[in-house]
């Protein structure tokens, strides 16, 4: 049976002042015209248990600080309050000081506000593959919200959670059979996945043109023995080539010698070219002193001013030669000029002695670093020679060895794969086998508890739509013949209808979520697998009617089925602003309008939009 659970209070915090309404009652009626705050009491009410599909008006959103829904539970009275600035939940029970805090959109996979609401309707919030028992699911059988009245059955909620959520519901998710169910999808999905690399394997040996284990076999020592010879043949020629890198080594040494020898022949001839130059200007210079002793020694023979021949005058005496007087000294100057001319000449002489000794030096040395050079040339070619003749073929026999060693393992790889597929291949048989029995064993025990689930399904759409029957035909019985509950959704048809082929008249649709939510509250007293609470707050259910005499016939029908499904067992919250009839038992109407409204402290200024 479901728990209990009772709203028995609304209030709402503005300006730091708590205000509400009282809500306690078989059948409570709020008589609210527009604008006097119903939808919005609605709204908060469940926002307040941690919907967050809800859409919470202006008026609660711009004015009040908290929200608080008291409601009576098996376990006690529970105390819900929202705060709207930390969108936290505060849960307390007034019996044993118990509390509880969840935020409504909690992170980092905590419960949500909404989960402990579920747990005290007494409805398990489940989750499973197919979809997931949340508080806005739950919502849709417990609330008919004012601008969904017209509109087809149950929403925006996502298909997969309803239906998870109706099973749960109304008690016929058998969790045996969903278990068999997914256990015969995965049985039979494995023996299909084991059967299609069966088929691929058989297929890929077909490929091989049917090899036996004999021929695997031989073909396996073939190819290991291919492996083995060239491998041997390339240690050989590694060592081959080690050998001979080492005398190509000594020779390149050889070769680095010449080179540096080049470069000492190169530089000692560079160093003679640079000592001829003061060489050369020392030979000048001695030349030129040769010259002048020369000019010194002939004595003067021009006038140095007319350089005209001087005239041959005689005299006592050696005479001046350029005066032509009587000069004693002339032998000793002349003797000096002499002796200083024999100098000149020697020195001039030495000069062009050391200039061509130098001279040959830096031939030499030209010659020599010619002959380095030669001999450089031979011990690089010499080197270069012998690689090209001992090591590169050996180099490339040994990469042609190394790829066929590869191949040949590649290939050796290959058969033994090819084993492997053989035994394999014997495995996958024996795994189908074993697989497609198990299949076959899941199948008949799913279908077994199948065929007992969807009987005990039909069963509970039977009395469902018995229930649903009983309260919609009454209200329109010349527009209703039949009302029933399919039972693979639960939906409701109509006249043999679905809701949605019922969307052009609004005032069936109106009626049907009428009778389809006081059928979950009969059902929630009458049905003992049913986990929902005999609780609906129906919020202008009767908009969708139209005005006028045939409007207001069909509203004071279905206002009659709702006094007459009221009871003390039950609890039936209904915003409308039509008169519920006189004789209704455990009726508790309070009257509200724009002037009165539900929120009694709310200020003017911000109106509900």
């Amino acid at each position: 049976m479901p728990g209990t659970f009772v709203f028995l209070k609304e209030e709402f915090q503005i300006d730091g002042v708590w205000g509400g309404i009282d809500l306690d009652a078989s059948l409570r009626q709020l008589r609210a015209g527009i604008g006097s705050g119903g939808s919005t009491a609605s709204e908060a009410a469940f926002a307040a248990l941690g919907a967050t599909t809800v859409e919470l008006s202006p008026v609660i959103v711009e004015q009040c600080e908290a929200v608080r829904t008291v409601v009576r539970t098996d376990t006690g009275v529970w105390t819900a309050t929202l705060d709207l600035t930390s969108r936290e939940v505060i849960f307390l029970n007034e019996d044993t000081g118990e509390f509880e805090t969840r935020a409504v959109r909690p992170e980092a996979g905590e419960e949500p506000a909404g989960s402990f609401s579920l747990e005290l309707m007494g409805i398990p919030p489940v989750e499973t593959p197919r979809g997931n028992v949340t508080i806005e699911s739950v919502l849709v059988l417990l609330y008919l919200q004012q601008h969904q009245a017209g509109r087809e059955l149950f929403g925006s909620v996502k298909n997969q959670d309803l239906q998870v959520t109706l099973e749960v519901c109304f008690g016929v998710l058998d969790e045996e059979a969903a278990r068999l169910k997914a256990e015969t999808k995965a049985a039979a999905s494995k023996e299909t996945r084991t059967k299609t690399a069966l088929r691929k394997a058989i297929e890929q040996r077909l490929e091989y043109e049917l090899p036996t284990p004999f021929d695997l076999d031989m073909q396996q020592e073939t190819y290991a023995k291919t492996a083995d010879h060239w491998a041997d043949e390339r240690l050989y020629l590694a060592d081959a080539i080690s050998h001979h890198r080492g005398v190509l080594t000594l020779r390149e040494k050889e070769a680095a010698a010449g080179r540096k020898t080049v470069a000492d022949a190169g530089g000692a001839a560079d160093r003679a070219q640079r000592a001829l130059a003061p060489v050369y200007e020392r030979r000048a210079l001695a030349n030129r002193a040769q010259a002048e002793a020369e000019v010194a020694a002939r004595g003067r023979t021009h006038c140095p001013d007319c350089e005209q021949l001087l005239r041959d005058l005689s005299g006592a005496g050696p005479l001046c030669p350029l005066c032509r007087q009587p000069d004693p000294g002339l032998p000793t100057r002349q003797a000096a000029r002499d002796e200083q001319l024999r100098k000149a000449k020697a020195a001039s002489v030495a000069a062009e002695k050391d200039l061509r000794d130098l001279q040959e030096a830096a031939q030499k040395g030209i010659e020599a670093r010619r002959k380095a050079e030669g001999e450089s040339e031979r011990l690089a070619g010499r080197a270069e020679a012998y690689r090209a003749k001992e090591i590169t073929p050996r180099e490339k026999a040994l990469a042609q060895a190394a790829a066929a060693e590869t191949e040949a393992r590649a290939r050796l790889a290959e058969v033994k794969d090819r084993r492997k597929e053989l035994v394999r291949i014997g495995e996958l048989e024996k795994l189908a086998g074993s697989l497609s029995k198990r299949a076959d064993e899941a199948a008949k025990e799913w279908a077994a508890a199948e065929g007992d689930s969807q009987e005990h399904r039909r069963q509970t759409a039977k009395w469902l739509s018995q229930i649903f029957a009983d309260l919609l035909i009454p209200m329109a019985p010349d527009k209703i013949r039949t009302a029933v509950i399919e039972p693979k959704t639960f939906a409701p048809k109509i006249n043999n209808r679905s809701m949605k082929q019922l969307a052009r008249s609004a005032g069936l649709v109106s009626l049907a979520h009428t009778a389809y939510h006081l059928m979950c509250l009969e059902a929630a007293r009458t049905m003992p697998l049913v986990r929902l609470p005999a609780t609906q707050w129906l919020d202008a259910p009767f908009d969708g009617l139209g005005g006028g005499p045939e409007g207001d016939r069909l509203a004071n029908a279905a206002l009659k089925v709702c006094a007459a499904t009221a009871g003390d067992d039950a609890q039936i919250i209904l915003t409308t602003p039509q008169v519920l009839p006189a004789s209704t038992t455990g009726l508790l109407v309070t009257e509200h309008e724009s002037t009165r409204p539900l929120i009694p402290h709310a200020r003017p200024e911000s109106e509900e939009s």
